[in-house]
């Protein structure tokens, strides 16, 4: 039977899966991209002749031009089609770090690093309107779920594929590796990715500030987004000290931190697939979810930061890895329950443009703490304050309109 709504394809189209598919690759490719880098800094900076600030701009020369085309990326899938912004978006990370590979001056590189951050802007909010295109509101919790894995694949794939190329290749054959990867990646989803419908034709095109309004005049996506960049306010601040504060607190070497820090990313691994499915089976809950692991997250951050003993130390890092995976792709659920499917991609752009800012803000703000304290002391309770703030907000969200539909789809599978 026919979605009711024209813009999300029937339920029962098992198409969605190699959907499904290709979004979480396009999705893990953008984090490929973003973190190629840093495992090469050791072997590229003394051959460039660069400082450690320099080979960091590079980090930041990406999120500039990530964080530029987030919302028009959005913008133009719900304009033209996932399928081809993520074609596009493919290819500029495909151009940027194949380029790396032949780069011999340091400007050129950052150049280069901006047009990798712009392709990869568009990815999120692209995948996000394709899964919303695809599965309807009790399937799409688990689809989100899963594609929010991308961030852990696309963080560990790197620093464990990229020493490995260096080593058999060069610095930049290495480069040159990935670069070739990514170029598969974008065939494979031109050739088999599919928009749920067709985009519509140039006269039926709505102008693109009527997607914003929409989305701007939306209470429930501005707040859950909010409570996005308080989950990512402790992610990558967490991220950015933790490795230091171990050294600093419990005097353990670099590798054995690197350690306890590899195991706060990959235990997470499995949990946002886990959310969404929770999500699916519970759609009314996942407001609660937010709020019970926000509740969780500040206490737990709260007593690491109190840790006497090093092996207390690595189970509460877990314990923070996975609550902040587990609570990762309820923002994004809960914004595809309030988002109109025709403004799915502005909506997911507007929502992944607040969270980076989560990203962009934490590491600052605490190492400016640390330089005027000189220890952590207030470290831990300053991402535990960003938890409360998601709690907060999501306090004042309400029960998406889209609720109501998913109850009807429920009842209606149960009865069939």
């Amino acid at each position: 039977m026919p979605s009711a709504n024209p813009a999300v394809a029937p339920n029962g189209d098992s198409y969605r899966w190699i959907i499904l598919a290709l979004a979480v690759s396009a999705f893990t490719m953008a984090f490929i991209s973003r973190f190629a880098w840093p495992p090469l800094v050791p072997v590229v900076r003394p051959i460039m002749g660069i400082n450690s600030t320099e080979a960091m701009a590079y980090m930041f020369a990406f999120y500039v031009g990530y964080v530029i085309t987030q919302i028009p990326g959005g913008m133009l899938a719900d304009r033209f089609g996932p399928r081809l912004v993520l074609g596009a978006a493919l290819f500029l990370q495909a151009v940027g770090t194949f380029a790396m590979g032949s780069v011999e001056n340091y400007q050129v590189g950052f150049a280069f690093r901006i047009l990798c951050g712009l392709g990869a802007g568009c990815v999120y909010s692209s995948a996000f309107k394709a899964l919303v295109s695809w599965f309807s509101p009790t399937q799409r919790g688990l689809a989100i779920g899963v594609m929010m894995t991308s961030p852990t694949l696309g963080v560990t794939i790197p620093n464990f594929l990229m020493p490995k190329l260096e080593a058999l290749f060069g610095w930049q054959g290495a480069f040159k590796a990935i670069g070739v990867a990514i170029f598969a990646v974008m065939a494979s989803l031109l050739i088999l990715m599919r928009d749920a419908k067709a985009p519509p034709a140039a006269a039926d095109r709505p102008s693109f500030a009527a997607g914003l309004k929409y989305v701007f005049r939306n209470r429930n996506i501005l707040l859950i987004s909010l409570a996005g960049f308080s989950n990512l306010w402790c992610q990558l601040g967490f991220g950015s000290v933790g490795n230091d504060y171990l050294v600093e607190t419990f005097n353990v070497t670099s590798k054995e931190a690197g350690n306890v820090m590899a195991l706060y990313g990959l235990v997470g691994l499995l949990m946002p697939a886990f959310a969404g499915y929770l999500c699916g089976a519970f759609p009314l809950r996942k407001r609660l979810c937010v709020i019970v692991a926000h509740i969780l997250l500040a206490g737990v951050l709260i007593v690491y930061g109190g840790a006497t003993t090093l092996r207390a130390a690595i189970v509460l890092a877990a314990c923070v890895g996975l609550l902040i995976a587990f609570s990762n792709p309820l923002y994004t659920i809960i914004t595809a329950d309030n988002a109109d499917p025709r403004w799915a991609g502005v909506a997911g752009g507007v929502g992944n443009c607040i969270y980076q800012f989560g990203s962009l803000l934490s590491p600052i703000v605490l190492g400016r703490v640390h330089d005027w304290r000189g220890d952590y002391g207030l470290t831990f309770y300053i991402l535990a304050a960003g938890a409360l703030i998601g709690i907060f907000v999501t306090l004042f969200t309400t029960n998406a309109p889209g609720l109501a539909p998913a109850r009807a789809e429920r009842a209606a599978s149960k009865d069939g």
